[in-house]
């Protein structure tokens, strides 16, 4: 384990101190004291009111004996998953979805709530406290247990502000301080973060990504994003590293919700192929789309249609999967990263966006740099984005304020 040396302000260096034991105790548990000291390097005293601090807490049980090597059997420490909680939520455009998870990474109680790109800021602020009450509610979980609520919006954002800043999808949504309102509504602390972003970390914790330092997880839904974890750590640039959605891909290409032509949003999105979808409908060609042209086709519509057969729905996600493999030839050129991850319901749920992006994303990057990087589906289903925003408070629970991601 890499240990990074904090000096001065004792109260930041006992809560660091406590952080490490407690991760060490959750990853290795059940653990004794003395291998809680072995693994941190701390010292004797500093272990022991460490682990006298999270029992009085009700966060480390001890759980009997370990076997002894000669003297007294050591005492056994383990988490105690269910001593707190906390929150995650999914903040999109056209989806809102909160999450309850214990200290396990266990999903304990799951609200959906109403959404569209023209839902207001006040509105789903509303529906997000609204949405916080219904789950702890159902599950018997009373507020003072919950450590925090992580939120995974569209950026650009900055995250160290809490402020959502322009995110393309979502009408009215701009400069919006939304975590100072969230906090004010609910009386928890939050923590936002770039969707993207926010599903990188879920995959450090709880998916492919737990033993790996350098990766790179892109979204292919209703838009398309991507988060950057580099030796560790997130990378954020000066706040909105990871828009690979909005590179763009033809010169000439269909205007884009960011203002820019020929994005990869505008080619290969959820949206964007909800609109084709309706425009070669209206040219004529056959489809069991048709019916949903003027009302609009969604991502879902799309992937229902070409489960059942239909050749213009496959066609489109053919053309998402052409699309998302440049995309990933481009990242394994640019990054060349340990893992790439592809999340979203185009990557997670359609074998011909997934096979294709993989085809093409293999062909189009440097053999020598495609042959080193693992290129893999998300494992955590439909909610890894709540998932994501839970491992928010959970890193820093566990990591403390410094270093928020495993190492």
């Amino acid at each position: 384990m890499t240990r990074r040396v904090v000096t001065g302000n004792s109260d930041l260096i006992r809560q660091l101190n406590r952080s490490l034991v407690l991760d060490v105790i959750r990853r290795q548990g059940p653990v004794s004291r003395a291998e809680v000291r072995r693994v941190t390097g701390l010292n004797f005293t500093t272990v022991t009111n460490a682990v006298a601090d999270l029992i009085a807490d009700d966060l480390v049980k001890e759980v009997g004996l370990g076997t002894s090597s000669g003297g007294r059997k050591p005492v056994l420490l383990t988490l105690n998953p269910t001593a707190r909680y906390v929150l995650g939520c999914e903040l999109q455009s056209a989806k809102l979805v909160i999450g309850l998870f214990d200290l396990a990474g266990n999903l304990v109680g799951r609200v959906q709530k109403p959404k569209c790109p023209r839902t207001s800021p006040d509105e789903a602020v509303a529906r997000i406290a609204e949405g916080v009450r219904e789950v702890l509610a159902a599950a018997g979980v009373s507020a003072e247990k919950v450590e925090g609520l992580g939120v995974a919006a569209p950026g650009p954002l900055d995250a160290e502000s809490g402020v959502l800043l322009t995110p393309p999808n979502m009408v009215g949504w701009q400069n919006v301080p939304l975590r100072q309102l969230l906090e004010e509504v609910t009386g928890l602390s939050v923590m936002l973060e770039k969707d993207g972003n926010a599903a990188a970390a879920g995959e450090v914790w709880f998916g492919a990504g737990k033993a790996v330092r350098n990766l790179i997880l892109i979204i292919v839904d209703d838009g398309i994003g991507a988060g950057i974890v580099i030796g560790g750590q997130l990378y954020r640039g000066k706040g909105g590293a990871g828009e690979i959605g909005h590179g763009t891909l033809d010169l000439d290409g269909p205007r884009c919700s960011c203002g820019n032509h020929g994005c990869l949003e505008a080619l290969a999105s959820g949206f964007a192929l909800g609109r084709k979808a309706a425009e070669l409908i209206r040219r004529g060609v056959n489809s069991q789309l048709a019916d949903l042209a003027e009302s609009g086709i969604g991502t879902e519509h799309i992937l229902a249609a070409a489960e059942a057969g239909d050749k213009l729905a496959a066609d489109l996600l053919d053309e998402c999967g052409r699309m998302l493999g440049i995309a990933v030839a481009n990242t394994v050129n640019m990054y060349n990263p340990e893992l790439i991850v592809l999340a979203g319901r185009l990557a997670q749920r359609s074998p011909i966006v997934l096979e294709r992006a993989l085809q093409l994303g293999r062909a189009r990057a440097f053999p020598v740099l495609s042959n080193q990087v693992r290129i893999v589906r998300s494992g955590l289903g439909d909610d890894f984005l709540v998932r994501g925003a839970a491992s928010l408070i959970l890193a820093r629970l566990f990591r403390g304020p410094v270093n928020l991601f495993p190492s």
